[in-house]
Protein backbone atom coordinates (compact mmCIF):
# COMPACT_ATOMS: atom_id res chain seq x y z
CA UNK A 1 0.00 0.00 0.00
CA UNK A 2 1.30 3.44 -0.88
CA UNK A 3 0.12 6.66 0.72
CA UNK A 4 0.13 9.77 -1.42
CA UNK A 5 -0.60 12.87 0.61
CA UNK A 6 -1.34 15.96 -1.44
CA UNK A 7 -1.58 19.46 -0.05
CA UNK A 8 -2.84 22.19 -2.36
CA UNK A 9 -1.84 25.69 -1.41
CA UNK A 10 -3.88 28.15 -3.38
CA UNK A 11 -4.19 30.27 -0.25
CA UNK A 12 -1.35 29.07 1.97
CA UNK A 13 2.28 28.13 1.72
CA UNK A 14 4.30 25.06 2.60
CA UNK A 15 7.99 25.53 3.27
CA UNK A 16 10.62 23.68 1.25
CA UNK A 17 8.11 22.62 -1.40
CA UNK A 18 8.26 22.99 -5.16
CA UNK A 19 6.09 25.98 -6.08
CA UNK A 20 3.87 25.70 -9.14
CA UNK A 21 2.18 28.52 -11.02
CA UNK A 22 -1.26 28.42 -9.40
CA UNK A 23 -0.74 26.23 -6.36
CA UNK A 24 1.82 24.36 -4.34
CA UNK A 25 1.80 20.57 -4.31
CA UNK A 26 3.56 18.45 -1.76
CA UNK A 27 3.58 14.72 -2.06
CA UNK A 28 4.67 12.43 0.74
CA UNK A 29 5.08 8.91 -0.55
CA UNK A 30 5.78 6.10 1.90
CA UNK A 31 5.40 2.48 0.88
CA UNK A 32 4.66 1.31 4.41
CA UNK A 33 2.72 4.14 6.12
CA UNK A 34 0.28 2.46 8.50
CA UNK A 35 -0.25 5.10 11.17
CA UNK A 36 -1.00 8.84 11.00
CA UNK A 37 -0.71 11.32 13.88
CA UNK A 38 -2.46 14.66 13.34
CA UNK A 39 -1.82 17.90 15.15
CA UNK A 40 -5.07 19.75 15.91
CA UNK A 41 -4.66 23.52 15.60
CA UNK A 42 -3.68 24.56 12.09
CA UNK A 43 -4.10 21.02 10.76
CA UNK A 44 -7.55 19.72 11.72
CA UNK A 45 -9.14 22.84 13.20
CA UNK A 46 -8.51 26.27 11.70
CA UNK A 47 -7.07 28.79 14.13
CA UNK A 48 -6.34 32.50 14.10
CA UNK A 49 -4.30 33.86 17.01
CA UNK A 50 -5.19 37.42 16.01
CA UNK A 51 -8.78 36.77 17.08
CA UNK A 52 -7.62 36.09 20.63
CA UNK A 53 -5.26 39.07 20.56
CA UNK A 54 -8.16 41.30 19.52
CA UNK A 55 -10.40 39.79 22.19
CA UNK A 56 -7.79 40.43 24.88
CA UNK A 57 -7.46 44.01 23.74
CA UNK A 58 -11.21 44.45 24.10
CA UNK A 59 -10.92 43.31 27.71
CA UNK A 60 -7.78 45.31 28.47
CA UNK A 61 -7.85 48.57 30.35
CA UNK A 62 -7.63 51.28 27.65
CA UNK A 63 -4.45 52.84 28.99
CA UNK A 64 -2.58 49.52 28.59
CA UNK A 65 -3.63 48.55 25.06
CA UNK A 66 -0.61 50.08 23.34
CA UNK A 67 1.67 48.38 25.86
CA UNK A 68 -0.08 45.08 25.18
CA UNK A 69 0.65 45.40 21.47
CA UNK A 70 4.33 45.75 22.32
CA UNK A 71 4.21 42.71 24.61
CA UNK A 72 2.60 40.62 21.89
CA UNK A 73 5.19 41.71 19.33
CA UNK A 74 7.93 40.62 21.74
CA UNK A 75 6.45 37.14 22.03
CA UNK A 76 4.82 37.29 25.44
CA UNK A 77 2.71 34.30 24.34
CA UNK A 78 5.90 32.24 24.81
CA UNK A 79 6.10 33.17 28.49
CA UNK A 80 6.60 30.36 30.98
CA UNK A 81 3.04 30.43 32.28
CA UNK A 82 1.73 29.49 28.82
CA UNK A 83 4.02 26.45 28.83
CA UNK A 84 3.06 25.61 32.42
CA UNK A 85 -0.60 25.64 31.45
CA UNK A 86 0.07 23.56 28.34
CA UNK A 87 1.66 20.80 30.41
CA UNK A 88 -0.99 20.89 33.13
CA UNK A 89 1.21 22.41 35.82
CA UNK A 90 -1.18 25.24 36.71
CA UNK A 91 -4.94 25.48 37.06
CA UNK A 92 -7.40 27.28 34.80
CA UNK A 93 -7.86 29.96 37.46
CA UNK A 94 -4.11 30.52 37.83
CA UNK A 95 -3.72 30.77 34.06
CA UNK A 96 -6.52 33.31 33.82
CA UNK A 97 -4.90 35.34 36.59
CA UNK A 98 -1.59 35.33 34.71
CA UNK A 99 -3.39 36.61 31.60
CA UNK A 100 -5.21 39.22 33.67
CA UNK A 101 -1.95 40.47 35.18
CA UNK A 102 0.11 40.31 31.98
CA UNK A 103 -2.36 42.03 29.67
CA UNK A 104 -4.07 44.21 32.31
CA UNK A 105 -7.46 42.66 31.66
CA UNK A 106 -10.51 44.00 33.44
CA UNK A 107 -12.49 40.78 33.15
CA UNK A 108 -13.77 37.68 34.91
CA UNK A 109 -12.29 34.22 34.38
CA UNK A 110 -15.27 33.36 32.16
CA UNK A 111 -14.65 36.40 29.95
CA UNK A 112 -10.93 35.65 29.75
CA UNK A 113 -11.64 32.02 28.83
CA UNK A 114 -13.99 33.16 26.07
CA UNK A 115 -11.30 35.49 24.70
CA UNK A 116 -8.71 32.71 24.96
CA UNK A 117 -11.01 30.48 22.90
CA UNK A 118 -11.59 33.12 20.22
CA UNK A 119 -8.71 31.74 18.13
CA UNK A 120 -10.54 28.42 17.62
CA UNK A 121 -12.35 28.55 14.30
CA UNK A 122 -13.99 25.84 12.20
CA UNK A 123 -13.27 22.23 11.30
CA UNK A 124 -13.94 21.87 7.55
CA UNK A 125 -16.06 18.87 6.63
CA UNK A 126 -13.48 17.63 4.11
CA UNK A 127 -10.98 17.10 6.92
CA UNK A 128 -13.50 15.06 8.90
CA UNK A 129 -14.19 12.98 5.81
CA UNK A 130 -10.46 12.57 5.19
CA UNK A 131 -9.76 11.33 8.70
CA UNK A 132 -12.78 9.02 8.65
CA UNK A 133 -11.60 7.53 5.36
CA UNK A 134 -8.03 7.15 6.59
CA UNK A 135 -9.26 5.42 9.73
CA UNK A 136 -10.57 2.59 7.53
CA UNK A 137 -7.05 1.81 6.33
CA UNK A 138 -4.70 3.33 8.91
CA UNK A 139 -4.40 3.77 12.64
CA UNK A 140 -5.09 7.45 13.34
CA UNK A 141 -4.19 9.61 16.33
CA UNK A 142 -4.25 13.23 17.47
CA UNK A 143 -1.34 14.86 19.32
CA UNK A 144 -1.94 18.43 20.40
CA UNK A 145 -0.20 21.01 22.54
CA UNK A 146 -3.33 22.25 24.23
CA UNK A 147 -4.96 23.02 27.57
CA UNK A 148 -8.15 22.41 29.50
CA UNK A 149 -9.95 25.55 28.31
CA UNK A 150 -9.08 25.09 24.65
CA UNK A 151 -9.81 21.39 24.36
CA UNK A 152 -13.24 21.76 25.93
CA UNK A 153 -14.18 24.38 23.34
CA UNK A 154 -12.50 22.46 20.50
CA UNK A 155 -14.65 19.44 21.36
CA UNK A 156 -17.72 21.68 21.57
CA UNK A 157 -17.03 22.98 18.05
CA UNK A 158 -16.55 19.43 16.75
CA UNK A 159 -19.81 18.29 18.32
CA UNK A 160 -21.77 21.37 17.31
CA UNK A 161 -20.72 21.31 13.66
CA UNK A 162 -20.21 17.59 12.96
CA UNK A 163 -22.12 15.72 15.66
CA UNK A 164 -18.92 14.08 16.95
CA UNK A 165 -18.67 14.27 20.73
CA UNK A 166 -14.88 14.49 21.09
CA UNK A 167 -11.69 13.96 19.11
CA UNK A 168 -11.36 10.59 20.82
CA UNK A 169 -14.41 9.59 18.76
CA UNK A 170 -12.81 10.80 15.53
CA UNK A 171 -9.50 8.92 15.83
CA UNK A 172 -8.27 5.83 17.65
CA UNK A 173 -6.89 7.96 20.46
CA UNK A 174 -6.30 11.65 21.11
CA UNK A 175 -3.29 12.80 23.12
CA UNK A 176 -3.23 16.20 24.82
CA UNK A 177 -0.17 17.87 26.32
CA UNK A 178 -1.89 19.10 29.48
CA UNK A 179 -2.96 15.54 30.34
CA UNK A 180 0.42 14.03 29.45
CA UNK A 181 2.42 16.62 31.42
CA UNK A 182 4.70 17.04 28.44
CA UNK A 183 4.57 18.93 25.17
CA UNK A 184 5.89 19.04 21.65
CA UNK A 185 8.73 19.30 20.72
CA UNK A 186 9.91 17.25 23.71
CA UNK A 187 10.99 13.88 22.24
CA UNK A 188 9.37 11.94 25.08
CA UNK A 189 5.86 12.98 24.02
CA UNK A 190 6.28 11.26 20.65
CA UNK A 191 7.94 8.27 22.25
CA UNK A 192 5.01 7.81 24.62
CA UNK A 193 2.59 7.46 21.70
CA UNK A 194 4.92 5.07 19.90
CA UNK A 195 5.38 2.92 23.00
CA UNK A 196 1.77 2.87 24.20
CA UNK A 197 0.44 1.90 20.78
CA UNK A 198 3.35 -0.32 19.69
CA UNK A 199 3.91 1.78 16.57
CA UNK A 200 6.79 1.41 14.18
CA UNK A 201 8.05 5.02 13.78
CA UNK A 202 9.14 4.35 10.19
CA UNK A 203 5.52 3.45 9.39
CA UNK A 204 4.07 6.50 11.14
CA UNK A 205 3.32 9.86 9.49
CA UNK A 206 3.23 12.90 11.79
CA UNK A 207 1.54 16.09 10.50
CA UNK A 208 2.03 19.45 12.24
CA UNK A 209 2.04 23.16 11.41
CA UNK A 210 5.14 23.82 13.55
CA UNK A 211 8.49 23.01 11.93
CA UNK A 212 10.22 22.49 15.28
CA UNK A 213 7.63 19.88 16.23
CA UNK A 214 8.13 18.08 12.93
CA UNK A 215 11.91 18.08 13.34
CA UNK A 216 11.55 16.62 16.83
CA UNK A 217 9.25 13.90 15.49
CA UNK A 218 11.82 13.09 12.83
CA UNK A 219 14.46 12.79 15.54
CA UNK A 220 12.62 9.82 17.07
CA UNK A 221 12.13 8.19 13.68
CA UNK A 222 8.66 9.39 12.71
CA UNK A 223 7.94 10.57 9.17
CA UNK A 224 7.24 14.28 9.61
CA UNK A 225 5.13 16.50 7.36
CA UNK A 226 5.14 20.27 7.95
CA UNK A 227 2.12 22.29 6.80
CA UNK A 228 1.95 26.07 7.13
CA UNK A 229 -1.48 27.75 7.35
CA UNK A 230 -2.16 31.10 5.77
CA UNK A 231 -2.73 34.22 7.85
CA UNK A 232 -6.28 33.32 8.82
CA UNK A 233 -5.33 29.80 9.79
CA UNK A 234 -6.83 28.02 6.79
CA UNK A 235 -5.38 24.77 5.46
CA UNK A 236 -6.82 22.67 2.66
CA UNK A 237 -5.61 19.18 1.96
CA UNK A 238 -6.72 15.71 0.94
CA UNK A 239 -5.16 12.32 0.48
CA UNK A 240 -5.53 9.28 -1.72
CA UNK A 241 -4.69 5.72 -0.80
CA UNK A 242 -3.32 3.72 -3.71
CA UNK A 243 -3.19 -0.04 -3.44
Amino acid sequence: MRLQFYIFAGNFTIKTLKKLKNFTEYKVSRSQIKNIIFDLGGVVINIDWQLTVAAFQELAKPEFRAQNEDLIQKGTYKAQFFIDYEVGSISDATFCQHLRDTFHLDASDAQISQAWNALLMDVPVDRIELINNLRNTHRTFVLSNTNAIHIEEANNILHRTHGIATYDDLVEKAYYSHLMNKRKPWPEIYQQIVDENELNPAETLFIDDNAENVQAANSVGLQGLHVVPNLNGSVQFFSEILV
